[in-house]
Order: C-alpha cells, then sequence, then structure tokens
C-alpha cells in the first residue's frame, strides 16, 4: 500500500513544512520580545477514502529577539487509509529560525527568511514520518495598507528519501481586518510534485482569527486543492499570545 504511506508522507511534509496558521502560507510577523505565540489547532485533509486529522497540532513560536523567532511543531496523526488500514501516532517534528531582517515601512515590505529543519519522529514504517530529515527554506513578505493586508512565500524543501523529491512551494493570502477583534482572509497555495508519481498540487483556503481577548484567539479555516490529489481541508485552533509587550504580535 505504497499510495497510502506517499499520501500520508505528503500531507506531514506540506504541513509541518509550511503552516503559518490559520493559513498554509507563512507571514514574516515575529512575536514580542521574549513573548510567546502558541497555536493548538486541528486539523483534517479528506480525500476520497482517505483522510488525515491532526488532533492536536502544537505550534510554539518564542520572540528570541524583535526581529528573531525560534519554532517547533508537532502534531498527533490519525489517519485513515483505505478500508483496511489505520494509523496512529506522532507526526515528524518541524523546528525552524524566522530571521526577519527588513521591518515594514512606508513603501518598503517586511521580509524575513525561515529556515527549517523536519526532523524525522514519526515512525516512517507505519507512513507516519518520512525516516529523513527534509530542509525547508522560505522567504516570506508583507504588507499593509489600511485595514489590508497581503503576505506571501515563496521556497524549496529537500527531501532526503529515495520515493521523494525536492520541491518548491509559493502561498499569496490577502486579510483584512474587519473589526478590531477579527480578520478574515483567503489565499493561493500550491507546490511543485512532492513524491516522484504525483502532480504538482494548488489549493485555495478561506479563514480568519477572532480574538476573544488581548491573549485569546479563535483560528478557524476550510479549502480545497484544485490542482493535484484533491483535498478538502478544515482547521480549527486556539492561539495562545503570552509574554513580551501586552502579548501581542510586534
Amino acid at each position: 500500500m505504497r499510495w497510502a504511506t506517499l499520501f500520508l508522507s505528503s500531507v506531514i511534509v506540506a504541513t509541518v513544512a509550511r503552516a503559518g496558521p490559520p493559513f498554509v502560507t507563512d507571514d514574516p510577523e515575529i512575536p514580542p520580545l521574549h513573548g510567546w505565540e502558541i497555536n493548538i489547532p486541528l486539523s483534517l485533509e479528506h480525500e476520497t477514502g482517505e483522510s488525515v486529522v491532526e488532533a492536536p497540532v502544537v505550534d510554539i513560536n518564542y520572540g528570541l529577539t524583535s526581529n528573531v523567532e525560534l519554532m517547533i511543531e508537532f502534531a498527533f496523526l490519525h489517519a485513515t487509509l483505505g478500508e483496511n488500514r489505520t494509523e496512529h501516532g506522532l507526526s515528524d517534528t518541524g523546528v525552524g529560525v524566522k530571521w526577519r531582517f527588513l521591518k515594514e515601512g512606508p513603501q518598503a515590505p517586511q521580509i524575513a527568511v525561515y529556515p527549517q529543519v523536519v526532523i524525522p519522529t514519526g515512525d516512517s514504517r507505519r507512513g507516519l514520518g518520512e525516516g529523513k530529515a527534509s530542509y525547508v527554506l522560505p522567504l516570506v513578505a508583507q504588507k499593509s495598507w489600511g485595514a489590508w493586508t497581503v503576505f506571501g512565500n515563496l521556497g524549496g524543501v529537500v527531501q532526503r528519501t529515495s520515493e521523494s523529491r525536492d520541491f518548491w512551494f509559493q502561498g499569496v493570502a490577502v486579510v483584512r481586518e474587519v473589526t478590531p477583534h477579527l480578520e478574515l482572509g483567503v489565499e493561493e497555495y500550491g507546490n511543485s510534485p512532492i513524491d516522484r508519481d504525483e502532480p504538482s498540487s494548488l489549493g485555495f483556503n478561506a479563514g480568519g482569527i477572532w480574538m476573544a481577548s488581548e491573549t485569546v484567539g479563535v483560528l478557524f479555516s476550510a479549502g480545497r486543492t484544485v490542482r493535484g490529489e484533491q483535498a478538502t481541508t478544515l482547521y480549527l485552533g486556539v492561539q495562545l499570545l503570552m509574554g513580551g509587550a501586552g502579548g501581542s504580535p510586534d
């Protein structure tokens, strides 16, 4: 059942390497100095006869300086791969450092690099991990105009397993501040083939963040891939902002 293993491994690599709650596209924002941003969502990806639930995902971000963020992310996977196979267990683990080398100005966007390593902590024999480390190098940028914000990323992933291949990924999101407590947005994202027997993919998402208080937010999004392995995706979680300069992003 190599097809099932490839499906699950592709979900792991794409999710751990590129997650920017509640969107797939990441942004260059950094938590405040010595502040924490902790995202704890549940996510679902479903194809015909196959589904992967990540419940929970643990995404921890720390503001080491005003322009440097440390990140660690992992998930507990619950997969249904056809009628005769289910798998449960820990995913691979992503660790990374985001360095914002250009802050946003009246004309200039803020820009950061976000190198990451996906450590093979998942059981590759059961399709819960890649079995070898992967390396991710995105460039991320963002610009705001009043209530509107546009951010995007472009990068590559180096994979070391024989069944997989190196690939490029990209994403663009547009977000609007509807009220002081609610942001809504849409995104487009995609990548070149992740595995040797798979096509490139393209997907769309809509979602947002509702801040229930200064330190607690609700993350939500839903979308679908329209090219490649067509799948429906759902995302719902909690964001906790702690420490730093008032507990909000810089």
